[in-house]
């Protein structure tokens, strides 16, 4: 059986220096990446998830959780692992029980356009990345189910921005692939 790796992302505020689409270009790093080293093949992305929690931010889209459940039953199949890149998606994947890794997961904390998702984007697409707006920013960790952004910050960033780089970047994408390949070592040995 061949297997079939859908990114899974957002398309959403994050903060004044990333894309709206850094969870989408995130996720499709790791599964262009992680496909490479299992000869699996690259399905259609999902570039919108659901981000109710961020619509305060301009730019931002989102799907309901009906319509978010619906592009992943068209997309599941014989084979198929979703690779998500976007927190807000992680508990309709699982209400789903589609195959499905959350790289969200794999960094306590996972931030928001803060050193990491920075980093990232630095290292995949250095021409996104407004760094003349990086700076430090005001916020608090979301606490509870059914935070709003604009409760946590007031830009859209948690964490920081600043500590970041496109060297560091690398290996942060570095640790999503092989994390990613242990959860898939793991499904398949178990």
């Amino acid at each position: 059986m061949a297997l079939i790796l859908v990114p899974v992302g957002s398309f959403e505020q994050h903060g004044p220096h990333l894309p709206l689409e850094t969870d989408t270009l995130i996720a499709e790093a790791v599964a262009r990446e992680v496909g490479k080293r299992l000869k699996a093949k690259l399905g259609t992305t999902i570039p919108v998830g659901v981000s109710d929690e961020h619509m305060d931010f301009p730019g931002t889209k989102t799907l309901t959780p009906d319509e978010f459940k619906a592009e992943v039953r068209a997309a599941d199949g014989e084979g198929v692992v979703f690779i998500n890149g976007h927190g807000g998606n992680n508990r309709h994947l699982r209400e789903l029980g589609v195959r499905h890794v959350n790289l969200t997961t794999m960094f306590k904390p996972y931030d928001h356009a803060g050193e990491i998702e920075t980093s990232i984007i630095m290292h995949l697409r250095p021409d996104l990345v407004k760094a003349d707006s990086i700076r430090k920013h005001e916020f608090t960790w979301p606490k509870k189910d059914g935070w709003r952004m604009k409760d946590c910050s007031e830009s859209g960033v948690l964490g920081d921005p600043t500590e970041a780089s496109a060297k560091k970047g690398g290996k942060y994408l570095q640790q999503l692939v092989d994390a990613t390949l242990d959860e898939l070592n793991k499904r398949t040995t178990a």
